[in-house]
């Protein structure tokens, strides 16, 4: 059996500028809806290293939009529980960088301030049951390809190497992938 997770192409809202607290909320608004921009493409290898897999995706725009540009067609299943962990946003009077916010509230959700959005034990716990879930899949299917999330996809991984899976990674970064094999 084989699950590979894939982590979405870079979104076109993928962008750095200077916010407010309010800004921020804003762009990450934009950034959930955001579909993959156009020059981030998936390695050329990818579509035939596929091929008789079963295709999940998280419902989020650029996971499903990654499925649609590597394999020309929409995922087999897509699910909102596959979303990656939220971002939280705080009213704090700075003017930053939309990646210095994000690594700042990521480390406030770390700490256990998750404010309006899933805890991060909350998040752990989906992760734990996303991986239940392929696991499931693979069962069925005999190889599955999920088309998630950077974070989510590290814990999801984390948590099939609970269940026994073996695990190869190749990156962090857009178009990556996490291979696990049982």
């Amino acid at each position: 059996m084989e699950i590979i997770l894939i982590r979405h192409g870079k979104p076109a809202a993928a962008i750095n500028p200077k916010l407010s607290a309010s800004g921020f909320a804003n762009w990450v608004r934009s950034y959930n809806q955001s579909k993959v921009a156009d020059d981030s493409l998936p390695p050329e290898w990818l579509e035939s290293s596929l091929a008789g897999h079963f295709i999940v995706s998280s419902d989020l725009p650029r996971a499903t939009d990654s499925v649609q540009r590597c394999l020309n067609r929409e995922p087999d299943m897509q699910l909102k529980q596959l979303r990656e962990m939220d971002i939280p946003r705080y009213k704090l009077p700075f003017v930053l960088k939309a990646y210095t916010w994000l690594g700042m509230s990521r480390i406030f959700w770390l700490l256990g301030f998750s404010g309006k959005v899933e805890s991060f034990k909350e998040a752990k716990n989906r992760a734990k049951a996303s991986a239940e879930l392929l696991h499931s899949l693979a069962n069925q299917h005999g190889s599955v390809a999920f088309f998630g999330h950077g974070l989510l996809n590290r814990y999801i991984a984390k948590e099939l190497r609970n269940l026994g899976w073996n695990e190869t990674s190749q990156g962090k970064k857009y178009w990556s992938i996490i291979m696990l094999k049982c």
